[in-house]
């Protein structure tokens, strides 16, 4: 009934706000007693709903509030004032980043500083030690929001800061946590505003924090909670990139699994980052990446590939500082060669048949009008057409190759040289090129070949006729289409005329 009542009155200041403001400040203002919940939430939802609207009323409201601090004990008043002095902060801030929006005239950042700081040294000093759970979380919403104006003024950022590391020690004391990181994330988007540079210890505190979050096998986080996490440390990455790289790498030489898994994922989600800081930092977290790659645990080769991935669609330069694109087929073989070796005895374990599916959707994935990875890919990709034990790759492997090659045949680019290092092995004197031509008209042709490889091989070879020598390109470019709808089943064909085509390919 309360909740609704409140939903009325928040909806009537839609048409009617400064009647519903002066009423609730009237109530508000009622000496000896604490006001109704009704008013506390409708002042909230107020804030959060018209926040712009409420700044001319912020300086009576909290001083209101200051007078009936020292009467709230636990329990809902509680929750329902730290709810106002959460949102009212909220729309402090949000004035800050939009000043040019009201009507009003301007106000500085001191007077609203002045206002919340005596409301914040007493909640410091007074609720930061509650026992309830309930309690903890509506404390913690309120104090992180307050940060977030105080942070704004020099003289308040120490104070700021204490609160910082108590906000962290948090981690330890409620059971959700994910209120805690929610806070966190705030109070980062907040210094990124100001540009205040976070102290080094500080910053130390926070990667430690978030990363023992995503590492504690115990209590793992949903995914939601690890998207906000990940924010976290790309919010200090932009403002600290060397410390947060750094603390990062050393995760990854000397953690546990779990440590250099969720190092790895954190690397990624900053592989992705667009922020200039992080850009520049981009070969080092490649480096830093590199020794972990053949790691025996199958979770961090998992996690490294979904840092390639992150990686490449990035359309990042970096990737020339470290064969992403071979890694993949490296990793892919591993897996692959375990399960021939072991011969008519072999059995897949479920974590390399889930690599391998892994890498397969991160080739057939790949963006190759991004920036870029034209260069990156041709003729790299070739090389990996001919060996058998990437054969299980050919399917994705021959889309992709398909896609550079409409993609160059579109630009009208005319066929780069072979790098040498590109060139896995030569035989009997042809090039790669030749050696893919080859392979592929054996895959196409062999009477048991799988019916979605053969019809992949052979549609590449379709988008390579113009580079096949001529007498052969035009009859391929005739041929190549009809095979392929047999293949399909969609059309009948003569076994004269089937058996012509074969001989073409062979």
């Amino acid at each position: 009934m309360k909740t609704a009542a409140s939903d009325v009155l928040v909806a009537l200041a839609r048409s009617h706000f400064h009647f519903v403001m002066s009423e609730l400040q009237s109530h508000l203002k009622a000496m000896g007693k604490v006001p109704d919940e009704t008013v506390l939430l409708t002042l909230g939802k107020m804030a959060r709903s018209y926040a712009l609207r409420c700044i001319p009323f912020v300086g009576m409201t909290l001083l209101a509030l200051r007078t009936m601090l020292s009467r709230v004990g636990s329990g809902q008043i509680l929750h329902a004032i730290c709810s106002v002095l959460e949102q009212w902060s909220k729309g402090v801030n949000t004035y800050f980043c939009n000043r040019d929006q009201c009507p009003f005239p301007r106000k500085g950042v001191a007077p609203f500083c002045e206002a919340i700081y005596p409301v914040f040294r007493y909640v410091v000093a007074n609720w930061l030690d509650c026992k309830e759970e309930e309690d903890k979380q509506a404390v913690l919403g309120a104090v992180a929001a307050m940060m977030g104006v105080l942070l704004h003024e020099e003289q308040h950022q120490e104070h700021a800061w204490e609160q910082l590391l108590w906000l962290l020690h948090q981690y330890q004391e409620v059971r959700d946590t994910s209120q805690v990181t929610k806070s966190l994330g705030y109070v980062l988007e907040m210094l990124e505003g100001v540009q205040t540079p976070i102290p080094q210890g500080t910053a130390l505190a926070i990667s430690t924090a978030v990363h023992h979050q995503l590492s504690d096998v115990t209590k793992e986080p949903g995914p939601a909670h690890k998207a906000v996490l990940s924010r976290c440390i790309m919010l200090q990455a932009r403002m600290c990139p060397e410390e947060t790289v750094v603390f990062l790498h050393s995760q990854l030489s000397g953690g546990s699994k779990a440590s250099r898994v969720a190092a790895l994922g954190l690397l990624a989600a900053l592989a992705h980052s667009d922020a200039p800081a992080m850009r520049e930092k981009l070969p080092q977290v490649v480096e830093a990446v590199r020794p972990v790659c053949n790691d025996p645990s199958a979770q961090v080769r998992r996690a490294v590939l979904e840092f390639i991935r992150e990686l490449l669609s990035s359309g990042s330069q970096s990737c020339w500082a470290w064969d992403v694109v071979g890694h993949i087929f490296i990793e892919f073989s591993r897996t692959s060669g375990r399960l021939v070796a072991g011969g008519l005895f072999a059995w897949e374990t479920q974590e390399d048949g889930a690599l391998r599916a892994l890498c397969m959707d991160i080739l057939g994935s790949l963006d190759v009008s991004l920036r870029g990875m034209t260069k990156l890919l041709w003729p790299r990709l070739l090389q990996y057409v001919v060996p058998a034990q990437y054969s299980g790759m050919l399917i994705p492997l021959s889309h992709c190759l398909r896609a550079l090659v409409e993609r160059r045949e579109r630009a009208g680019c005319k066929e780069e040289e072979e790098e040498p290092d590109a060139v896995g092995s030569q035989e009997q004197g042809r090039s790669p090129s030749e050696c893919c031509w080859v392979w592929l008209g054996v895959v196409a042709a062999a009477p048991y070949a799988s019916g979605e490889r053969a019809v992949a091989a052979l549609q590449l070879l379709q988008a390579l006729h113009s580079t096949i020598h001529k007498a052969l390109g035009a009859a391929w470019a005739t041929e190549i289409p009809l095979l392929l709808q047999y293949l399909e089943g969609k059309v009948r064909v003569g076994r004269e005329r089937l058996e012509g085509g074969r001989e073409r390919l062979e």
